[in-house]
């Protein structure tokens, strides 16, 4: 990704996509860009605890003793208030229907609304138009809960909480006629969204494309099940490439982008926050178990995306890492960093961070504010610091890879006229996606 000159298009490859809009809600009370920003550069941690309001923590929870059917942590990052608010009226939905609607559903209306108003664009210009919607989205818990309350059941449950129509709703919202779909593949979910969505600009399925993702931390059962796979951080933060690395924090919110093909974006005058240049997904194949990573896959990933896109390991000036702080993952990953991209570099080590230190793990949300923040790097010319590695993973060997931990905030050092950072996201079941 690359915000320097747009309008420079020789400088472009034909299917480099423009992102011209922006809608999202991240923990820590972000409504922004800009709120995203001043949180990075001040090096915030928004990490806190299981609300009241989303279910009875105590219940659930054991944070002095682990024990079965019991998670072992109350952290997480949460949205600031209430996540089930919404303005039915506005969106012409009745008090009924809008009751047996997932608020992820409704919360991704509220962010599409928002990203296309960031855009510039009237909604009614792309009615019946071939804009195509795609979503990343996971947890079906607020479906499920509706199903185990007596007589929760009712004429607009399974459209309310199917996650298929969270994709559909904005389709339909909006009258939107391109492809239209919900994809699940676990904590890649948005990135991989996001590459689908430029794919279909890049084959001249859609002209337009709102792509994101979207969790809610509704439910205390996912709570339980990672706990009890040794996942989450007992301390209650994603230490990424620390030493004291211990599990992932879950996290909530998400976002929406709208694109475009570069050319068409010029051609409309938009506004353009960064250029999508190359994206592509694998997955890890047979591993030693489901949840292990493959860096030998994620490396090919690496390899493909930038070779396609003819970006030379020099040209790249920071890595957003998926870097949830666990220590199967992190040093998986900075392996492939490290032989794709670190060790290609002729110019020094290449800067890598993971946005997740601040905010939180948002499982199939979390490549939008990875997203968002290699697009603040861009535009501020500056990297944020990642947090809690103040001593770096032993297992890991950066210098010898070739990378180097941002741990305080540094100028971004550009070769050339053409800056480009990569977003990196990773399904915990071997589904990889770069941007």
């Amino acid at each position: 990704m690359s915000a320097d000159d747009p309008t420079a298009e020789q400088a472009w490859p034909e299917h480099a996509a423009a992102v011209v809009g922006v809608g999202c809600r991240l923990p820590g009370g972000i409504v922004d860009l800009d709120g995203l920003w001043q949180a990075l550069r001040q090096g915030a941690d928004l990490v806190g605890r299981i609300p009241p309001s989303r279910f009875e923590a105590d219940r659930f929870v054991d944070d002095v003793t682990p024990r079965p059917n019991r998670s072992y942590t109350r952290a997480g990052g949460f949205l600031d208030g209430d996540v089930t608010a919404f303005d039915a009226a506005y969106f012409g939905i009745s008090p009924k229907e809008a009751a047996s609607m997932d608020p992820q559903q409704r919360l991704l209306l509220e962010m599409a609304v928002e990203a296309l108003d960031d855009a510039g664009i009237d909604p009614a210009v792309l009615a019946g138009t071939d804009t195509g919607v795609f979503v990343g989205i996971s947890d079906p818990a607020y479906g499920t809960m509706q199903a185990l309350e007596p007589g929760g059941l009712g004429p607009y449950s399974m459209s309310g909480g199917t996650l298929s129509i969270a994709a559909n709703r904005l389709s339909h919202f909006f009258d939107l006629r391109g492809p239209s779909m919900s994809i699940d593949t676990a904590c890649s979910s948005s990135l991989t969204a996001v590459e689908r969505a430029w794919r279909s600009l890049a084959e001249g399925s859609s002209r337009v494309a709102l792509a994101g993702g979207v969790n809610l931390l509704l439910s205390p059962g996912p709570f339980i099940g990672f706990s009890q796979a040794s996942m989450l951080s007992p301390t209650g933060r994603c230490r990424a490439f620390s030493a004291d690395a211990d599990g992932f924090v879950r996290a909530e919110g998400g976002g929406v982008v709208v694109l475009k093909r570069l050319a068409d974006a010029l051609a409309d005058g938009d506004r353009v926050h960064g250029v999508i240049v190359g994206a592509a997904t694998n997955n890890d194949g047979h591993t030693r178990g489901l949840a292990l990573p493959n860096p030998d896959a994620q490396e090919a990933l690496l390899r493909q995306v930038y070779a396609t896109a003819g970006v030379s390991p020099d040209e790249i000036a920071y890595v957003e890492a998926h870097g949830t702080g666990t220590q199967a993952g992190d040093p998986a990953e900075c392996e492939a960093l490290g032989r794709a991209l670190g060790n290609r570099r002729t110019r020094g080590a290449l800067p890598i961070g993971s946005v997740k230190t601040n905010l939180g793990h948002l499982e199939p949300a979390s490549g939008m504010p990875g997203l968002f923040k290699a697009l603040l790097v861009l535009r501020h010319r500056m990297i944020p610091p990642s947090l809690h590695a103040t001593t770096l993973n032993p297992r890991i060997d950066f210098d010898a890879l070739g990378l180097s931990v941002t741990t305080e905030s540094r100028p971004l050092d550009a070769a050339g006229e053409r800056p480009v950072i990569g977003v990196n996201s990773f399904g915990f079941g071997g589904a990889n996606a770069h941007v």
